[in-house]
């Protein structure tokens, strides 16, 4: 009896074995791993999961209109908490709507756990019309993004552990769990896992990080090349520190945006343009750079415009990814290892040797090139930098702006000021159509008292437009500006470029945008012009629910 009563308190106080769900196992774990939120939709198959959430009323759950978009939002929240962002899916459909996010998360490094099901565990592979069943949905998950079959109940709350860890060692990188409906509805009497104990961020070669400090020193016109890796590392503080004592520009990539702020005089600007056309717009200013330093970007086609951009050699490049070293620009330095962790060692080298080095660049020549990018976007387009404007008066410098895929947002990767890290949200990768509005709803979950704006064109919007209801749901104060042109407005561009003005099914017959809003209960405004945008905004965000800002016109790409 003594023992009975033991293993008794042992299973209330949640320190033995004890009898649970597969449901029940995946929602324990992610409460030790922890996470709070989580979107989705609930389907017959992952029902065990919805009910082990109603029981433990630990973790709020968001139900979204669509799987795509409760991955999107999912995604948006991890990039603005940096902890792994969660959807709750079902199987056949409910998981194959989540790939074109799995894909962005993959290409943009983020934390996205998508957890779905399977059919019974014994039918997988016999194609016998199942319900939700068709050919291979392991491999397409699998492909997406990686994915794991758990094929046990009893393994349920330890592989859910060890994924969430995963996300959090080395480079983030999303994954899909499949659980079979069988496994996730039957009951495991298991000890209680634990989220395993990450390892301490990995440090470079001391060796190397001697000789990239040798040779920054040295360089006349040294020049640092900064990615979505330092937000990840938390090292933008270190990164301005770095800048300030080697009086070196620094250039971003998209995902970039932020890492140092665009108010610091050695803040360069973002290299993208597209990486399609010409390499318009990059200041021979930036030519004179003699040796360089990359942190935290593996230097894509997007953030090089097609490994156009002339960086300088000698190069060193940290990241905690070693197979991105030298794959597109020659590297003499590797310093594989955490961004914090390098720069810390960097700016400790440094200082050991004197900490002055052989700069002759002068802040003001910077700010001048940069000056001078935001003239030329107004002469070509003057109503796009009045959007802009109007988003940094608005927005402060702890808001986020969350970009689409539009004419708007192209303008606003070259030309609005970021003042610090995960503030500028963008499909990078990807470019996915309707990222905007999703990504904007996970990231006012994951920044609730923070200003979230979402930009995006007529076309994307409509790609994910239904989420406004989720955003009414749960009363978000988001604000989402929507430039209406009638069509998709880059492609049409693109046909009258290149296709002697033939346009083919790039116009678009749309809704009444404010009405739209309305009807799903949100406040919606058509604006007369861009120069309302600040003054919107302002109001949008002192409202309870979401407000839908249309701005009707056509605006002319920045490029090309």
């Amino acid at each position: 009896m003594a023992t009975s009563a033991a293993t008794r308190e042992a299973q209330e106080a949640g320190t033995g074995p004890r009898s649970r769900t597969g449901g029940q196992l995946i929602v324990d774990a992610l409460i030790k791993g922890g996470v709070r939120h989580a979107f989705g939709i609930a389907g017959v198959h992952n029902l065990p999961v919805y009910d082990a959430l109603a029981q433990s009323g630990q973790i709020k759950s968001y139900v979204t209109r669509h799987e795509q978009g409760a991955a999107f939002m999912a995604d948006g929240y991890a990039r603005v908490a940096g902890t792994p962002g969660v959807a709750l899916v079902t199987t056949g459909p409910g998981l194959t709507n989540t790939v074109t996010p799995l894909a962005g998360a993959w290409s943009d490094s983020v934390p996205l756990l998508v957890i779905g099901t399977a059919g019974e565990l014994p039918l997988l592979g016999k194609y016998k019309g199942y319900l939700h069943e068709y050919k291979d949905q392991h491999g397409v998950m699998q492909a997406a993004a990686g994915s794991h079959l758990v094929e046990s109940t009893a393994e349920l709350e330890r592989v859910t552990l060890e994924a969430l860890a995963r996300m959090q060692t080395g480079r983030p990188r999303p994954m899909t769990l499949e659980v079979p409906i069988d496994v996730l509805a039957a009951r495991a009497t298991v000890e209680p896992a634990e989220l395993p104990a990450l390892p301490p961020p990995p440090a470079p070669d001391e060796a190397a990080v001697g000789r990239t400090a040798e040779l920054l020193l040295a360089a006349r016109y040294p020049l640092l090349f900064a990615g979505g890796g330092v937000a990840r590392a938390g090292a933008h503080d270190l990164l301005l520190t770095l800048a300030e004592t080697l009086r070196a520009p620094v250039l971003t990539s998209i995902s970039g945006k932020g890492a140092i702020p665009d108010s610091s005089l050695w803040a360069a600007g973002c290299t993208w343009r597209t990486s399609s056309g010409p390499t318009d717009g990059y200041p021979e200013l930036w030519r004179r750079a003699d040796a360089g330093l990359v942190i935290g970007s593996r230097l894509t086609g997007m953030s090089t415009r097609a490994w156009r951009l002339p960086l300088p050699q000698p190069l060193a490049h940290l990241d905690i990814d070693s197979d991105e070293m030298g794959k597109s620009y020659p590297v003499r330095e590797r310093l594989v290892g955490d961004a914090r962790v390098g720069l810390e060692m960097l700016l400790a080298e440094i200082d050991r040797r004197g900490g002055t080095g052989a700069s002759r660049w002068q802040g003001a020549e910077i700010r001048a090139a940069r000056d001078a990018d935001d003239a030329a976007g107004e002469v070509k387009c003057p109503e796009a930098l009045t959007i802009v404007r109007g988003l940094r008066q608005a927005l402060p410098d702890e808001g986020i702006l969350v970009c689409d895929q539009a004419i708007a947002c192209y303008w606003a990767v070259r030309h609005y000021p970021v003042a610090g890290p995960r503030r500028f949200l963008y499909p990078a990768g990807s470019a996915a159509l309707g990222f905007g509005l999703p990504v904007g709803i996970g990231a006012q979950v994951a920044a609730p008292q923070t200003p979230v704006c979402v930009l995006a064109g007529d076309g994307g919007f409509l790609f994910t437009g239904t989420e406004l209801a989720t955003a009414v749901q749960y009363d978000l104060p988001l604000a989402i500006v929507v430039c209406n042109d009638n069509a998709y407005g880059m492609i049409k561009a693109a046909q009258e470029r290149s296709y002697a003005g033939r346009v083919i099914d790039t116009e678009l017959r749309n809704p009444d945008f404010v009405a739209y809003g309305r009807a799903f209960g949100a406040y919606a405004e058509r604006l007369s012009g861009p120069d309302q945008l600040a003054g919107a905004l302002a109001a949008a965000w002192r409202r309870k629910g979401p407000s839908l800002l249309v701005l009707d016109l056509k605006l002319a790409p920045p490029f090309h």
